[in-house]
C-alpha cells in the first residue's frame, strides 16, 4: 500500500478543517463584538441619565475605535474636510499647518511655506500642547483641526513644546486665507541651475513642474535641484506623474501592500520622460518631507536618477482610502503601506503604542538596492546621500521670527520707501535701523535678565534699607543687558540681514519672491550647487558598486 497517497489527503483535510475553524472562531468573534456594540449604543440612548443625541454618540464611538489605529486614519465631515477640499481648491482658512497625533501627543507634521505658522516659525514636529484655552491631551484629531481653522482675520494661540527647549512657546497666529501653489518658485541659479520649490502634491503639481522644467530647460539648464522640503505630501498619483517627468517609461515606480487583494497595487511608469538621463538632478528633503515627498524623492534614489540632499524625511508612508458614509461624511482608513522600488518601506516603525492590532507588513529585509546596486538600510523615511542642514536658529532668531518682527519692519519699510522693486537687498546697514527700529518702538525682545530686572520691584519692598543698594545695582544690571543684547544682535547679522530680506521680498511679491530671496542665504541649496557643478563627485555617488 502506498502510505503518502494516503497521507497526502489525510493531511490536506487536516488543514482544512483548521482553517475553517480559524475562519469560524474569528467570524464569530467579529459577531460578538458588532453585537456588544450594538447593544452598549442602544442601552446608553435608551438608559443613561440624560438624553443622548445618537448621531453624536456614533460619531463618538467611531472616533474611539479611529483613535486606536494610528494618526492618519480619521472620520471626515463637513467640519473637518479642510485638508482634503485643499488639494482640490487649494485654499481654506486657517494658519498653515498639518496636524498629526502621535499616541497621546498633537503634533504639527509640517508648516506650509509662507502661512503665518511658517512665518512666525512653527516646526515639524513641534507638539501642541494648547490651543487658545483648550489642552490638547484629550482633544481627538478633527476637533484640534477645527479650532486651528477659522475665519480671516481672527487670532488663535497655540502653547507648544519643542524638542529640545525647556520652555514652553506661546504662537499667537492670525489666521488668513492659506492658498497653497504646489510649485512655490521656480527659476535658474546662477544661470544654469534649475531651481523647482514644491510645495504640495494636489491635483495639478505634475502640470506645474512639467512646466516649470520645460520654461528652464529654453533657458539652456544645465542642472536640476527639486526641494520638497517641508512638503507634506498629498495625491499619490500627483507624486506618480512627478516621477514619470525621470523615469523610463514601463519602470516600476510603487507598490502598495494591504491586508486584502484591492490593496496591493503595483503602479509603473506610464510615459516617456520629459528630463534628459544626462541632466543631473538633486531633490532636497528634510524632516517635513512626508508621504508624496518621500515617494518621489525615493523613487530618484532607488533608480540613481538624482542624488538626494538634505535630512532624513519623516518617515509616512501609509495608504488612505476614503469611503463615503453618508453626504455629509466620510472615513478616511488606512489600508495599506507604500513599498519603493527597491523593496523599502516608506513608514517609520514607530507608528503608535499599545495598539490593538498585529502588523503583518513590516519589512523582513534589513538592507535594500538601488538599480547601481548602492545600499540603503530599513526602518522607514528617506535617508540622504548627502546629509546637509540649514543655519540653526539661535535663541534671538526664534523670538524675532515668532513676534513677526522682520514682517512688521518690512511693512513699514514698504510703507517708508514706496516704488522698492524685486530683487530686493538690503545694505548690510539696515540691520542696525532694524535694531533701532525695535528699541524705539519698545519691540526689542526680553531676555531673562530683563525680566529679572523689570520683577525685581515686585520682590523687594520699597521701604526696605536695601532697597537704594538693590536700586543702584537694577540700574547696572540693565546697563549690562542692554551691552549684551547689542553683542547677541551683532553675532547674527547674517542671519538677520537674511530675515529682512526674505521679508520684504514677501511684502513686495508674495511668497515665490520670499522663497527666492532664502536661496541666497541657503547651505543645502549652496551644498547642492556644489555637487551639481562636479560631475566626478556626482558620478561617486551615483555609480553603486563596481564589479
Amino acid at each position: 500500500m502506498n502510505h503518502r497517497n494516503i497521507l497526502i489527503p489525510v493531511i490536506l483535510l487536516l488543514l482544512s478543517v483548521s482553517q475553517f475553524n480559524l475562519f469560524a472562531q474569528s467570524h464569530r468573534e467579529r459577531s460578538e463584538g458588532e453585537a456588544s456594540i450594538k447593544k452598549v449604543y442602544e442601552t446608553i440612548l435608551n438608559r443613561y441619565v440624560a438624553e443622548i443625541d445618537p448621531e453624536k454618540l456614533s460619531d463618538a464611538a467611531i472616533e474611539g475605535m479611529l483613535r486606536e489605529l494610528d494618526p492618519y486614519s480619521q472620520h471626515i465631515d463637513n467640519n473637518n474636510s479642510y485638508r482634503l477640499d485643499a488639494i482640490t481648491t487649494g485654499e481654506y482658512g486657517g494658519v498653515g499647518i498639518q496636524l498629526g497625533r502621535m499616541n497621546d501627543t498633537l503634533i504639527v507634521i509640517s508648516p506650509m511655506d509662507g502661512t503665518p505658522a511658517f512665518r512666525q516659525g512653527v516646526l515639524a514636529g513641534d507638539r501642541i500642547v494648547k490651543i487658545d484655552s483648550v489642552w490638547t491631551r484629550e482633544l481627538d484629531l478633527r476637533e484640534a483641526s477645527r479650532m486651528v481653522r477659522g475665519v480671516k482675520g481672527s487670532l488663535v494661540n497655540l502653547l507648544i513644546k519643542r524638542e529640545g527647549e525647556r520652555e514652553l512657546i506661546n504662537f499667537e497666529l492670525e489666521r488668513e486665507l492659506i492658498k497653497v501653489p504646489d510649485v512655490s518658485y521656480s527659476g535658474l541659479l546662477e544661470d544654469r541651475t534649475g531651481y523647482v520649490k514644491l510645495s504640495n502634491f494636489s491635483k495639478y503639481s505634475a502640470e506645474d513642474l512639467e512646466k516649470a522644467i520645460r520654461k528652464m530647460s529654453k533657458s539652456k539648464m544645465q542642472a536640476l535641484i527639486l526641494d520638497v522640503r517641508g512638503n507634506p505630501g498629498g495625491l499619490l498619483s500627483a507624486a506618480l506623474m512627478s516621477a514619470d517627468l525621470f523615469i523610463p517609461q514601463g519602470e516600476s515606480l510603487l507598490e502598495t501592500r494591504g491586508r486584502i487583494k484591492q490593496s496591493n497595487k503595483k503602479y509603473m511608469s506610464r510615459r516617456q520622460p520629459i528630463v534628459s538621463p544626462k541632466l543631473p538632478v538633486a531633490i532636497l528633503i528634510d524632516g517635513g518631507s512626508a508621504s508624496a515627498s518621500e515617494i518621489l524623492s525615493g523613487i530618484l534614489q532607488d533608480y540613481d536618477r538624482a542624488v538626494v540632499i538634505g535630512e532624513p524625511s519623516f518617515g509616512k508612508g501609509l495608504v488612505q482610502t476614503v469611503t463615503r458614509l453618508s453626504p455629509e461624511k466620510r472615513l478616511k482608513l488606512t489600508t495599506a503601506k507604500y513599498y519603493l522600488p527597491s523593496g523599502r518601506l516608506i513608514q517609520k516603525r514607530e507608528i503608535a503604542t499599545d495598539v490593538i492590532y498585529e502588523d503583518h507588513l513590516e519589512a523582513q529585509e534589513d538592507t535594500f538596492y538601488s538599480e547601481h546596486k548602492r545600499s540603503f538600510e530599513a526602518g522607514g523615511g528617506v535617508t540622504p546621500d548627502i546629509l546637509a542642514k540649514g543655519h540653526p536658529l539661535s535663541d534671538l532668531e526664534r523670538l524675532l521670527w515668532r513676534k513677526r518682527l522682520f514682517f512688521k519692519y518690512a511693512l513699514e519699510y514698504d510703507a517708508m520707501h514706496p516704488g522698492s522693486t524685486l530683487p530686493f537687498q538690503f545694505e548690510a546697514s539696515e540691520v542696525d535701523s532694524f535694531y533701532n527700529w525695535m528699541t524705539r518702538e519698545k519691540r526689542l525682545p526680553q531676555t531673562a535678565l530683563n525680566r529679572w530686572i523689570n520683577d525685581v520691584d515686585e520682590l523687594v519692598d520699597s521701604t526696605h534699607t536695601i532697597y537704594k543698594d538693590i536700586l543702584a545695582l537694577k540700574n547696572s544690571f540693565a546697563e549690562l543687558e542692554l551691552l549684551y543684547k547689542e553683542e547677541v544682535f551683532n553675532e547674527n547679522r547674517v542671519q538677520i540681514l537674511s530675515g529682512l530680506e526674505r521679508e520684504i521680498a514677501n511684502v513686495l511679491g508674495g511668497n515665490g519672491a520670499r522663497v527666492a530671496a532664502s536661496l541666497n542665504h541657503d547651505p543645502v541649496i549652496q551644498k547642492a550647487l556644489d555637487v551639481l557643478s562636479s560631475s566626478e563627485q556626482l558620478q561617486e555617488i551615483l555609480a553603486g558598486k563596481s564589479d
